[in-house]
């Protein structure tokens, strides 16, 4: 799909800043349909070699943390298990499969920066981040309370349902740091579960209303700017800056699947956005309300705003 319908509609300077921390192999598919406008920070040590630069992102080889140093990555078995912290293996290897993915075969220290000295030295405002590295991802947000109070708006992190790892926070203790922060939990997704060893040799067996075999173990649970301090946050700004803060999280609330809540962001923030411009948008989730879509919202954006620029 020719995306340039959409770089025409919004304004020209028009970026969404992504840190994706625990980025081996890229910024996620669900960005693809706005590629364009997103300049990644990506951090991952397995990349390797100096910070460098590809495209718009940036590539930071270094590890995030509560505060800079240094650490050592544990490389397990399965290699997107491994982890600064060490498997908990008294309890992991109570689960299927588990004991042999988490063994530790290597390990490598590695250097520690937090995400607010990063953001600072590269001097754009953060508006997205996404965090995924194996039970250390509390450390990581403590080490951006800075970025994530100035401006950031949506927050996706992997979360932990018990200790798969020694020490980790769990769920509630992402969900209370982040409350704590001024963000609400919106979803979550990507769950999975852990099923138990059991001599009758029980695995992936589900007996009906729709649950299904084994413990959760993780998922991804998205964060969102709660509508107080967002709309307070675009009363400072400048028009310009206020517009495009606006515009970032309803396209953020789409790449999420969330048009409804884009849409009554929409409805709350319609003012600052320049008038043509609103129109479109307006144009584009009244279609949406119309009756159901047959393939991704983002899509359906996209493709009305390269016909109607």
């Amino acid at each position: 799909m020719d995306f340039s319908g959409l770089l025409r509609a919004l304004p020209h300077d028009f970026r969404i800043v992504l840190a994706d921390v625990g980025s081996i192999g890229g910024i996620h598919p669900r960005w693809r349909p706005v590629r364009p406008v997103i300049s990644g920070l990506l951090f991952d040590p397995r990349e390797g070699g100096a910070v460098r630069h590809d495209g718009s992102d940036t590539i930071f080889p270094i590890a995030l943390g509560p505060k800079a140093g240094q650490a050592t990555l544990n490389v397990t078995a399965l290699p997107n298990m491994s982890s600064t912290l060490t498997p908990n293996r008294p309890r992991i290897e109570t689960y299927r499969k588990k004991g042999a993915h988490t063994r530790v075969v290597s390990t490598f220290d590695m250097p520690v920066d937090t995400l607010d000295a990063v953001a600072a030295q590269d001097g754009r405002p953060v508006d997205a981040i996404k965090v995924d590295t194996q039970g250390s991802e509390i450390g990581i947000l403590e080490g951006g309370r800075e970025t994530i109070g100035r401006s950031v708006l949506l927050a996706e992190v992997e979360v932990s349902f018990f200790q798969r790892y020694a020490g980790q926070a769990l769920a509630w203790d992402i969900v209370r740091f982040m409350a704590d922060q001024g963000f609400e939990l919106v979803e979550l997704s990507r769950l999975k579960r852990y099923r138990r060893v059991n001599i009758a040799g029980i695995g992936n067996l589900s007996l009906g209303r729709g649950q299904r075999a084994g413990q959760l173990a993780y998922g991804d649970a998205l964060f969102l700017i709660t509508e107080e301090r967002l709309l307070a946050r675009i009363a400072a700004e400048s028009p310009e800056q206020a517009e495009a803060t606006a515009l970032k999280a309803i396209i953020g609330l789409l790449v999420y699947g969330k048009p409804d809540m884009a849409a009554h962001l929409f409805d709350l923030t319609r003012q600052v956005i320049v008038p043509d411009r609103a129109e479109k948008v307006a144009a584009v989730l009244g279609r949406m309300g119309r009756g159901p879509l047959k393939s991704g919202v983002i899509h359906h954006v996209l493709d009305y705003l390269a016909r109607h620029a």
